[in-house]
């Protein structure tokens, strides 16, 4: 019985420390840019997605000579 007692309130304590979600709040989405998709992209530091250069790759192997 203490275990049942103990369990229910802590479900109730989660319940209520869980935040509640705005329904209104807009979603924050990425622009939309019109890219190639044939064209190989990734993401920078901050999430923006770039066209990927392999000229600017550090190629470490190379450069010891591995």
């Amino acid at each position: 019985m203490k275990f049942t007692v103990a369990t229910i309130f802590a479900l109730i304590a989660v319940a209520f420390a869980y935040p509640a979600v705005e329904r209104s709040a807009p979603i924050k989405r990425q622009n939309i840019v019109s890219m190639d998709v044939s064209v190989p992209a990734m993401s920078s530091q901050d999430g923006a997605v770039v066209p990927f250069n392999a000229a600017n790759v550090h190629q470490d192997a190379r450069t010891k000579g591995i």
